[in-house]
């Protein structure tokens, strides 16, 4: 089917665990031998860990299943132990090499959004930078978590929150922008899809900053369909921005800052073309 969205657990993850029991009593799935369906959504568990999957466009195909979107159900981990709602894309930094999987842009914004919704007193939302497994995905794919702790991974409330979430996902065309700089939990980025109809594709941290270099910016581009790029210039040391405004410039890929951003794709209904 068109538009079909495949929906990966892991019975290895508590929050994975949770989100798919929520999706379970959420709908009513038609049983497969080795999936579940319910019109456009494809419901996915396995005993691994998601980090390490490989070869997974493989196994869709393997299973006759060859969706516009993968999305991962999966726990959140962080030393601060907050409770967290959010997602990020995949991919590793090694020793100068880039691993990165394609990058499912709008899915993502349209996860925050319908996240953010239903209003889980107590819970933050955001996305966060690119990072780790799997990083060999050809399907545009995105993490949808549960942070910060067990208490958290287990809590229904929070896995039908994201349950419901993945489950009114929308994808539609959008300006796509590569993200550079700001904390781990991109905080400027994630302000932007939520006050421009604009998604972000691939995005890297200031610790990140040090490994990326053309090629990765070339494949972050590619994976995640980018015509645009932003910068949180507040963040980045005066070097790197120039060392990086340089690259993107060589790759011919647009910059723009944020009032620019939201003067020129504002949300419908919104009026900036005054920008502050």
């Amino acid at each position: 089917m068109p538009g079909e969205i495949a929906v990966v657990c892991s019975r290895a993850d508590p929050a994975s665990l949770n989100i798919y029991e929520r999706l379970l009593e959420l709908r009513s799935w038609q049983c497969k031998e080795d999936y579940s369906s319910y019109g456009r959504w494809l419901l996915i568990i396995h005993d691994e860990k998601q980090t390490r999957l490989s070869g997974l466009d493989d196994r869709l195909i393997d299973l006759g299943l060859q969706p516009e979107m993968v999305v991962f159900a999966s726990r959140h981990e962080a030393k601060a132990g907050l409770p967290w709602l959010g997602g990020h894309f995949t991919g590793i930094q090694e020793d100068g090499q880039s691993k990165l999987s394609a990058a499912a842009s709008s899915g993502l914004r349209s996860f925050l959004h319908n996240v953010a919704n239903q209003v889980l007193p107590g819970f933050a939302v955001s996305a966060e930078a690119t990072h780790h497994g799997p990083v060999d995905l050809k399907t545009p794919c995105f993490f949808a978590e549960i942070g910060s702790t067990l208490k958290e991974w287990q809590d229904r409330q929070a896995g039908e929150a994201v349950a419901r979430a993945i489950l009114a996902l929308e994808t539609k065309e959008l300006p796509v922008f590569l993200g550079f700089g700001g904390g781990h939990y991109v905080a400027r980025q994630t302000e932007l899809m939520f006050k421009a109809e604009v998604a972000f594709g691939h995005l890297f941290s200031n610790y990140q900053m040090a490994g990326v270099n053309r090629d990765l910016v070339e494949e972050a581009c590619q994976k995640s369909k980018a015509t645009y790029a932003y910068l949180d210039r507040k963040s980045l040391r005066s070097e790197e921005r120039k060392r990086i405004e340089g690259i993107l410039a060589e790759l011919d890929l647009p910059v723009l800052r944020s009032r620019e951003i939201r003067a020129k794709f504002p949300l419908p209904g919104t009026d900036h073309s005054t920008p502050a």
